[in-house]
């Protein structure tokens, strides 16, 4: 199976095949975990970061009245809390949404592998820079868009989160947040998430049935809410490397 976090530095950055190698040496151990586990809490020391190799999980802060904030959901390829120091404390929760593939990297291993290879620094931070995109964009969804908005936003940047990783997905996604999630997420109500999916559906533009999510009309979808996945998109890739990204991820 092709490695997401290797595709995902490739996007950042144009990788030899030693450091094609070396990333996958350090992902050479990855453990399964069920939905709904813990992969870190408030508090904890963070002496390696985990990699998200498959399946979806997030990150969160509980407010002191219970609610929850979902503040990034962790896709195929993503990484969290890799820019912390080796002594770093995480400050939120990070939780699977369904079941994952992980792999933990530790800090003294990353920092030896950038010393050998800079390259792979350069990726890390070209990665790193794309999160902190989402974050803003995520400011804007909650803060300026209305609720309509927020949810196609939502679409359209999964969608294209996952295509950097897997090329051959076509319009249809693995999608496994729930109402709740989505609430959580966009700073919503359940009710008001259901009423939302509900007209997307009547208009034809998703179908979402069995954590399955058929995009329709992704163009219609990109100018609801204002998409552009400029912020997603780090640099150019060039021909040569459109190629191997192809044969590692066939």
């Amino acid at each position: 199976m092709f490695n997401a976090y290797l595709l995902r530095l490739m996007h950042a950055a144009e990788l030899g095949d030693q450091e094609i190698q070396a990333i996958e040496e350090l992902c050479r151990q990855p453990r399964e975990i069920g939905a709904k586990k813990y992969l870190s809490r408030d508090g904890d020391e963070m002496h390696s970061f985990p990699v998200v190799l498959s399946g979806w999980a997030a990150r969160y802060q509980i407010l002191r009245n219970g609610a929850r904030q979902i503040t990034r959901l962790l896709l195929p390829g993503d990484a969290f809390y890799f820019d912390c120091s080796p002594n770093g404390i995480a400050i939120e929760e990070v939780i699977t949404l369904s079941p994952c593939k992980i792999v933990n990297i530790t800090h003294a291993d990353m920092r030896r592998l950038i010393d050998r290879f800079p390259t792979i620094g350069d990726a890390m931070r070209s990665y790193g820079c794309m999160e902190n995109a989402v974050l803003a964009s995520w400011v804007v969804n909650v803060g300026r868009r209305d609720a309509l908005e927020r949810m196609a936003h939502l679409i359209c940047e999964a969608h294209y989160r996952l295509s950097l990783v897997d090329p051959h997905q076509g319009q249809q996604i693995y999608f496994p947040l729930t109402q709740d999630d989505l609430a959580d997420v966009l700073g919503l109500t359940p009710v008001h998430i259901n009423r939302k999916l509900q007209q997307l559906r009547q208009e034809g533009l998703i179908t979402l049935r069995s954590k399955q999510l058929t995009i329709h009309d992704l163009r219609t979808l990109q100018q609801i809410a204002g998409f552009d996945p400029s912020y997603l998109a780090p640099r150019v890739q060039t021909l040569r490397e459109r190629e191997r990204l192809r044969v590692i991820a066939a």
